[in-house]
């Protein structure tokens, strides 16, 4: 039994893959590796929902699925955009269920549709300049 631990705590997890198979196989309940999108010559990165290519004059770090927390979940949302060729952590299957990411789908009830298309799953690029 631990010491010291306030009455009211939250644990710390790592982050699984969930319910994503039929759009990237082999990766539900793998737990999700750490991130650094790093680049000695560019200045600004910028996210872009909903699209897979960057504006001219930007460079294309990588494309992929917007991801978030289940829906149901009552917590404030963190959107990641998520390569679409992830990587996982070697033998990290195991389905803890701690933190969790799904792919998020779009509504056009107070997005534009489009780029939104309705009951989709969103696309995303990462761009540098």
């Amino acid at each position: 039994m631990r010491t010291n631990v306030p009455q009211y705590f939250s644990y710390m997890y790592g982050t699984e893959y969930e319910a994503v198979n039929n759009i990237i196989s082999g990766k539900h309940n793998h737990n999700v590796p750490c991130a650094v999108c790093y680049t000695s010559t560019k200045s600004v990165k910028l996210m872009i929902p909903a699209r897979t290519s960057c504006p001219s004059s930007w460079t294309t770090e990588y494309k992929g699925y917007l991801m978030t927390n289940y829906y149901d979940y009552k917590s404030n949302k963190v959107y990641e955009c998520v390569d679409e060729n992830p990587e996982s952590i070697d033998g990290s299957e195991g389905n803890d269920d701690g933190a969790l990411i799904y792919f998020t789908v779009s509504t056009c009830n107070g997005l534009p549709c489009p780029p939104y298309v309705s009951n989709r799953v969103i696309t995303c690029v990462v761009c540098t300049k």
